[in-house]
């Protein structure tokens, strides 16, 4: 797997590449990385060409100073895959990233040959979410206590991200991504909640005009649970997978699962 950055509208995209073929970009979701991606870059890496990276302000990836919202991001995209020297990609986002990628298929669907959103909503928090994700991303960018940081962070994804007995059945996995959110650089954390709560909502007559085939990953312990059913319905040439024993970062709950889903979605559009 190789890594490289992609300067792209003034940012520097941190990337990670593997494989040959098709085009397929992975996008990770609010406070994640590209490492959490690296299940699925891995096994659809043999039959296509893998490419994830971090979202700005996110692990290795530049951002700018005063923060960005999703208009930043939404025609980055597009770039990135120009700057990859293709014309057009498979996009899979995980939360943040499926938000993301449902935009870019409507503001540039001839970029877009197929959509695959895991744990993704048509638009931002409610308050009563968005007040606990500016909250944490204080306590990153602000305390100074380590061992007080590292708990509240082990809190938050337990409690937001995963199904109940993600930590205990994976914890190689869960300490990964504890390390890689500690990681994130105090000096652009504070900004992260910025891109969620800048969403417009996407209504039903928007999302029906999304007209690439696209697959929605679902995950039992998302705590929006119809939700990808009523995307599913809405969006034309869809298909919604449900996968057990998964919260909202379905992908690293359940890697194997979400991969092969994945996969079976991508052969059938190639």
């Amino acid at each position: 797997m190789k890594t490289f950055t992609l300067p792209i509208n003034g940012i520097d995209y941190a990337c990670i590449e593997a494989g040959s073929g098709p085009l397929v970009l992975f996008m990770h979701g609010t406070f994640g990385g590209k490492q959490l991606l690296v299940p699925q870059v891995d096994h659809l890496s043999r039959w296509f060409r893998c490419v994830a990276f971090d979202w700005p302000g996110h692990g290795e990836s530049g951002y700018k100073a005063g923060g960005w919202t999703v208009d930043d991001l939404i025609p980055a995209v597009p770039a990135i895959i120009d700057a990859l020297g293709e014309d057009s990609a498979f996009l899979c986002g995980v939360s943040q990233g499926g938000a993301v990628s449902m935009r870019v298929a409507l503001a540039y669907p001839e970029k877009v040959r197929g959509l695959v959103n895991m744990c993704a909503g048509p638009g931002g928090p409610p308050p009563q979410a968005a007040t606990p994700l500016d909250n944490f991303a204080t306590l990153l960018a602000e305390e100074t206590d380590e061992t007080v940081r590292r708990k509240a962070t082990e809190e938050f994804v337990t409690r937001v991200f995963h199904d109940p007995a993600f930590a205990t059945r994976a914890p190689d996995r869960s300490e990964m991504e504890i390390n890689l959110i500690l990681n994130h650089p105090r000096e652009s954390v504070k900004f992260l909640p910025g891109v969620p709560k800048s969403y417009v909502l996407l209504t039903n007559e928007r999302l029906a005009s999304i007209s690439c085939p696209a697959l929605i990953i679902w995950a039992e312990y998302e705590n929006r649970p119809g939700l990808g059913a009523e995307l599913a319905s809405v969006i034309p040439d869809s298909e919604l997978i449900i996968v057990k024993d998964a919260g909202h970062h379905v992908n690293l709950d359940q890697p194997e699962a979400t991969s092969q889903a994945i996969e079976q979605f991508l052969c059938k559009h190639i």
